[in-house]
């Protein structure tokens, strides 16, 4: 009697665990775990769903012994994959480790996908998945060089210990603060360097290798870099890779700016004719800057995962009612339509509200950069007055009082 108890409890056991690792029909599990933490620290896994660049918190987990889990009753089918980060409590915060965010993580309905890595290595780590993308990503990366991905992922944790060690103090003084800033700049350097050598090797395997969602986010990556950094000898293998693709690859939103990027543009500057792309309104219609031929313009590239870019939004509302008789301010989402709108809507963005399709592979190429916030000032005439890159309050209050003198 009691070996049959015994027995029955055990089946019951097995069963939960069973019940306990089957994914949702309709959604998805994730299990993980990660290794190498501080055992002191209190260590939150995050999983966020990514589109279009942006991500969005979906789950998050506490650590308990290194692992976690994340269960999704239904899925985003507009998100490009999932990924993971982790942060710690820190003086009453939440600390992001920027040196253990995650992976790609692709997902379909009914997937039980399977992780573990030391945390520091994460972005690397090995998945155990019945998702095709999922495994022509997992292929892709066995055939990059594992010491590359390694060294990368040191670098970026030994610059965010130093980082964090030296925000302890503020007591700096200017010989102090120029000796961190050359070593922080060391760290960059050294991350660079890597980091090229890993993106020749990728360019070289999409060549061959077959494409999917990750190598295809590779190759806009690729794409992108080489536009944006006048790498001219990665144009051609970019292109070859581009053909490879599926017909129905081209025609994704990635496909097409990889497109754009292959293509050169005439890089603009201060006192130069400012570019007249077509663009869209919320209704769809094509709009141009020139539409505001003799008035002021203030353009404002934006996206929704930009920090700095939802710090303007104030100052460019405060901008835009004060100067409202000699200035247009235009604010340019980068974003897919989607996300743009949703955005918008979010900031109550009430003044010129457009939309790039081609994102950062359109206009903002013709001003030489593809940071985000980036804003704009053109003359009644059409020329470029001045260019600014990044935030700081005040500095669209003084652009835009140009349009008043």
């Amino acid at each position: 009697m009691r070996m049959r108890k015994y027995l029955i409890a055990l089946l019951a056991g097995v069963l939960l665990a069973a019940c306990a690792e089957k994914a949702p029909e309709k959604g998805a599990l994730i299990l993980g775990k990660a290794t190498g933490f501080n055992p002191q620290d209190t260590v939150v896994a995050s999983l966020f769903k990514v589109s279009d660049g942006n991500g969005k918190s979906v789950a998050r987990d506490t650590l308990q012994d290194g692992r976690f889990s994340f269960r999704l009753d239904s899925l985003d089918v507009e998100s490009d994959h999932y990924t993971i980060l982790f942060r710690r409590h820190k003086g009453g915060r939440m600390i992001p480790m920027t040196s253990a965010s995650g992976p790609e993580i692709y997902l379909e309905p009914g997937a039980l996908v399977r992780i573990k890595s030391e945390g520091r290595y994460y972005l690397n780590a090995r998945i155990d998945s019945p998702v095709r993308d999922q495994k022509l990503r997992e292929r892709f990366m066995r055939k990059v060089s594992r010491e590359d991905l390694k060294a990368l992922r040191d670098i970026i944790a030994d610059q965010q210990q130093f980082l964090d060690e030296t925000e302890e103090r503020n007591d700096w003084t200017r010989e102090q603060v120029d000796s961190l800033r050359a070593v922080d700049k060391e760290y960059k350097d050294a991350a660079h360097a890597i980091t090229d050598r890993i993106l020749k090797q990728e360019l070289e395997l999409l060549q061959t290798e077959e494409i999917g969602a990750y190598a295809l986010g590779e190759l806009w990556t690729l794409a992108a870099y080489s536009s944006f950094n006048g790498i001219k000898e990665y144009r051609e293998p970019v292109l070859r890779a581009y053909e490879r693709l599926s017909d129905e690859q081209k025609v994704t939103r990635r496909g097409m700016e990889i497109l754009n990027f292959l293509n050169p543009v005439e890089k603009t500057k201060v006192g130069s004719p400012a570019p007249d792309d077509a663009l869209v309104d919320p209704q769809g219609k094509t709009v141009r800057i020139s539409d505001f031929r003799g008035k002021w313009v203030l353009l404002d590239f934006w996206g929704k995962n930009c920090k700095n870019c939802s710090r303007a939004i104030p100052e460019l509302g405060a901008v835009s009612r004060d100067f409202r008789e000699t200035l247009a301010v235009v604010s340019i989402s980068v974003d897919r339509e989607s996300v743009w709108k949703r955005a918008s809507a979010e900031h109550g963005i009430f003044w010129n509200d457009w939309n790039d399709p081609k994102g950062t592979s359109g206009s903002i190429r013709s001003y030489g950069t593809n940071g985000l916030p980036t804003f704009v000032l053109i003359s009644p005439e059409g020329i470029i007055e001045r260019i600014l890159v990044g935030y700081q309050e005040g500095v669209l209050r003084s652009a835009a009082a140009l349009s008043a003198q």
